[in-house]
């Protein structure tokens, strides 16, 4: 049976779920994005060793939200203010409503904050997704990592309560 967003439950992240989201992110970068990107960018974007404590502060200080079904933890986002920083869904619960749902959560917890606007940095594999959902391209970026160039783009919208 396939997964549908109807039977999906957001919650706020947990210390518990660090594992479980480094490996989403790993296993996201090493699927999905190597439509765009070649293996050696993605070793450089999401390494095999990541560096757990940066990303144990990273989604323990900003509004980290995880979607969860049948038990499992199958995508997740993250915002700091009105900067959109992480928004990532497991390879098998792609374009099934997952991203669609983290992203309103998100969205809507930065407008009830009185933030008007929101940006995010996307890559190239996100880009369409944030131009369905109204963000504009700012500008195109080459970020360097580990000897490798990764274009993504600075993208914002405005949001409303």
């Amino acid at each position: 049976m396939k997964p549908s967003a109807a039977q999906l439950c957001l919650r706020p992240y947990e210390e518990g779920d660090l594992q479980a989201v480094v490996s989403l992110f790993y296993d996201t970068i090493h699927s999905v994005n190597l439509k765009d990107y070649t293996p050696e960018q993605a070793d450089a974007w999401a390494p095999k060793e990541p560096a757990m404590s940066r990303w144990q502060n990273l989604l323990k200080e900003e509004d980290t939200w995880v979607a969860v079904q049948d038990g499992r933890i199958v995508g997740f986002a993250s915002r700091d203010g009105e900067y959109f920083d992480c928004l990532y869904v497991g390879k098998d619960y792609q374009r099934r409503g997952v991203a669609k749902a983290l992203a309103e959560r998100i969205e809507g917890r930065a407008a009830a904050e009185g933030h008007a606007k929101i940006r995010t940095d996307a890559s190239l594999t996100a880009r369409p997704f944030f131009e369905q959902r109204g963000y504009a391209v700012v500008r195109r970026q080459c970020v360097h990592r580990a000897g490798q160039v990764l274009v993504n783009f600075a993208m914002e919208r405005s949001i409303q309560k």
